[in-house]
């Protein structure tokens, strides 16, 4: 962390932010993440606005125990808020992620 830099500083920039910006310290994030070993990382490719939520196309990579890493992906999830929780919902590898969230939210409802 950088020594002239305060928390409430760095995250008053953080807040300041556009999308693009965002995107690429979520970058820098996951490679100093990877660098040091940081457990599970996830690797946004695609982004959308849908419904209630957000449609991601993932991809995700993990610390094998030789210290490599693996490589997983691309996969859809949809993150979105319910009773207000924050819900993802695992979509797979689809070519219409949209389709999918209808298809499981259908069933779901029918289920009830």
């Amino acid at each position: 962390m950088c020594m002239h830099m305060n928390m409430e500083t760095f995250i008053f920039h953080i807040e300041q932010m556009d999308a693009e910006e965002l995107d690429q310290l979520q970058q820098a994030i996951d490679h100093r993440r990877q660098q040091i070993g940081g457990g599970p990382l996830s690797t946004v490719v695609e982004r959308r606005d849908y419904r209630n939520g957000v449609l991601q196309l993932e991809r995700r990579a993990y610390r094998r125990k030789d210290g490599g890493l693996t490589q997983r992906g691309p996969y859809w999830y949809f993150h979105y808020r319910e009773g207000g929780r924050q819900k993802t919902m695992y979509l797979g590898q689809t070519d219409y992620p949209e389709a999918k969230v209808e298809e499981i939210m259908t069933k779901g409802e029918e289920s009830r």
